[in-house]
């Protein structure tokens, strides 16, 4: 099983196709930066190696919990939630290899797990390609169904008309061409995230149909390569970057995971825009209209634009967080500790905490994950509720949560200690 953090992604990967196919300019800004990844993000691709585990070991999710599992920069202790979600998407996929099986064929046969995939052979301007999570072939049906592991609860996916599901699906044939295929269906598997069609959804249609909209993909990878070939003269000075960035970029939806969100011309604009923000001639922020001045149909414009906005502000935030754990000084700005989950202080401390549980009363079950204890908080909790508070409180000094990287915050409304920036931890800064 290849490690899903270390894994290389395509210049055009299927998971940026909707980005780059809204926004040509955008695989000219990001082409040559390095990968980035956060807690969320880390979040989902651990999930996505328990969940490969399961279908390659034949092995239940619940069977990981307490495990450690690491992404490209956080890591995680297995819980009941990241195996919830991580075993409705193997329970499906087990479903529906066993439907697809004729009579006297092995299921296994009709399951590709992790199957890599490249457009090479459409001639794309860039190197394109990806992973489906899940590919199965139905012989009866003459359809081959990509699932696709969504670990996400801050982000509904939608199944219909989704670029991304569309470029592994058109992966997927090209992937197995000697399989007879007529029909391709994508399927989201998004536990943590409720949907109006569900938290299992999908789409069908044909592969003519798929031909035409793989022609429509090719022309806008032709435009990005015009906004990178446009691009190169900016660089040189031949052309404004101003208006570079009028022509090729397109703020909106698709910015959220871009590299260059929080940092970029056209999604900063249109943020300022819908919120109706301006400048003072203190270079101060301004509202236009406060909330009790707004029309109905003008508040019903802001609730629409209050994602993107929101987005935005995160990016914003993200962004200079990791410009201050590079070292620069941001004015009126600190980075102060962030706390990680809360662990028993050693093996001993766990036995300790499990022996006195046990002897108030609790139930295996409720102490014991086997071969582990559970976390303190499960225990502290369980304690409450059998009502024995004081044990639990006693349990608190055997458990702590360890510093886990830091967050960036205002000076004046905090009372935790500045760090120092990564930078400056792992360099020496001469003055």
């Amino acid at each position: 099983m290849v490690d899903h953090s270390a894994r290389d992604h395509a210049t055009w990967s299927a998971s940026s196709t909707d980005r780059n196919w809204n926004c040509s300019g955008a695989l000219a800004l990001t082409m040559d930066l390095p990968e980035t990844t956060n807690e969320a993000a880390d979040w989902g691709t651990c999930c996505h190696q328990i969940a490969e585990k399961c279908l390659r070991k034949g092995v239940q999710a619940v069977d990981f919990i307490g495990t450690t599992e690491k992404g490209k920069k956080h890591e995680f202790e297995v819980d009941e939630e990241m195996a919830e979600t991580a075993q409705m998407y193997v329970d499906y996929v087990r479903k529906r290899v066993v439907e697809a099986a004729p009579k006297g064929v092995n299921p296994a046969t009709l399951l590709q797990i992790e199957q890599r995939f490249s457009l090479a052979d459409l001639s794309p301007p860039f190197e394109a390609g990806g992973t489906g999570d899940a590919v199965i072939y139905f012989p009866a049906e003459k359809m081959i169904e990509v699932v696709d592991l969504k670990g996400g609860r801050g982000v509904v996916v939608e199944a219909k008309g989704n670029p991304q599901l569309r470029t592994y699906g058109l992966g997927a044939i090209l992937a197995n061409p000697k399989l007879l295929v007529e029909q391709v269906r994508v399927t989201i598997v998004q536990s943590r995230a409720g949907h109006k069609d569900g938290r299992i959804r999908d789409e069908t249609f044909h592969v003519a149909d798929l031909a035409e909209w793989t022609a429509d993909l090719l022309r806008q990878m032709h435009k990005s390569k015009m906004a990178c070939d446009e691009f190169a003269d900016v660089l040189a000075g031949k052309i404004p970057v101003a208006t570079w960035e009028a022509k090729w970029l397109k703020a909106g939806d698709h910015c959220k995971f871009c590299k260059k969100a929080g940092n970029c011309s056209a999604q900063t604009q249109e943020a300022l825009d819908a919120a109706g923000v301006w400048f003072d001639d203190l270079d101060q922020p301004r509202l236009s209209n406060s909330p009790d001045m707004l029309s109905p149909e003008r508040a019903a414009q802001l609730l629409d634009a209050a994602d993107m906005i929101s987005e935005w502000v995160n990016s914003v935030r993200a962004y200079w967080h990791l410009q201050a754990e590079a070292g620069v000084e941001i004015p009126n700005y600190i980075l102060v500790p962030k706390e990680g989950r809360e662990k028993f202080n050693d093996d001993a401390s766990a036995k300790l905490a499990a022996a006195k549980a046990e002897k108030a009363g609790l139930p295996k079950d409720k102490v014991w994950n086997d071969p582990k204890p559970r976390t303190p908080k499960q225990i502290r909790d369980a304690l409450i509720k059998a009502k024995k508070p004081t044990i639990a409180d006693e349990l608190r000094e055997l458990s702590g949560a360890e510093a886990k990287g830091t967050n960036l915050v205002r000076a004046t409304k905090t009372t935790r200690a500045a760090v120092a920036p990564a930078a400056h931890r792992h360099f020496d800064i001469l003055d």
